[in-house]
């Protein structure tokens, strides 16, 4: 869901003539209108913000951050600025937006247009709930060593349904009920964007963390350690979700 540097010629220019048509050009008649741009605007950075529950925000040129991390072909004195001519190659281009927020940014190097875009929302939310995903994760592990398997089986769900729903976070869904969780993620993983065995045992642990309510004995037959193993499986799996590359 994120991109840089990896479209085609062709690519670029059809992304580049949507974002332009659908969301640049209105916003700037918008503001030729209103006086706020002159008639000889020249855009050289442009960027489309999308936030949940609001209308996409348009910046231009210095209310655009890019950052660029560079190999240089001579020693720079820390400070100094840095011509074109003293880059050998750019590694990384870093744009700086809202973190719970998706965007789509455009900029001019050299004669060359540049498009980065990250798809993802709820990016902080999603940090949040992994590490009390983990915390969950760590209980259950203490809870099998000392083979307490009704409360292993509580805090594998917790830990299980919280990476599952950081899926739906991640396209700008939302938490929603236990049922209504696991069918998200079950359809998440038939359009094979999870592990399917991951979706299989979400609905296996909701059982399962009913047996406080239940006098049977049968659970202490199933294989305790694969369910751990998924579990740990699908923090890791949640964590892909915001890593940065």
């Amino acid at each position: 869901m994120k991109k840089e540097n990896t479209l085609n010629q062709d690519e670029i220019k059809r992304v580049f003539d949507q974002v332009m048509n659908i969301w640049v050009i209105p916003e700037i008649e918008r503001r030729k209108k209103k006086g706020i741009l002159e008639n000889d605007f020249e855009i050289k950075k442009v960027q489309v913000i999308f936030t949940i529950g609001k209308l996409p925000e348009i910046k231009f040129n210095e209310n655009v951050g890019i950052t660029a991390r560079v190999k240089v072909n001579r020693d720079i004195i820390k400070g100094e600025d840095v011509k074109y001519s003293d880059v050998d190659k750019f590694e990384k281009f870093i744009v700086d937006y809202p973190p719970n927020s998706g965007h789509i940014t455009l900029f001019k190097l050299l004669d060359h247009w540049i498009i980065i875009f990250d798809a993802r929302y709820n990016k902080e939310k999603i940090e949040e709930l992994i590490e009390r995903s983990k915390e969950f994760c760590e209980s259950a592990k203490e809870d099998l060593k000392e083979n307490r398997l009704r409360p292993f089986y509580e805090n594998c769900w917790n830990s299980a349904e919280l990476s599952a729903v950081c899926h739906s976070l991640c396209i700008g869904g939302k938490i929603e009920g236990h049922g209504k969780n696991i069918k998200n993620f079950v359809k998440w993983s038939e359009l094979e964007n999870v592990d399917k065995k991951h979706a299989e045992i979400l609905p296996q642990l909701n059982d399962l963390r009913k047996l406080k309510y239940d006098s049977s004995i049968d659970f202490k037959n199933k294989d305790h350690k694969e369910f751990l193993k998924v579990v740990k499986e699908m923090i890791k799996e949640a964590e892909k979700l915001i890593k940065i590359n």
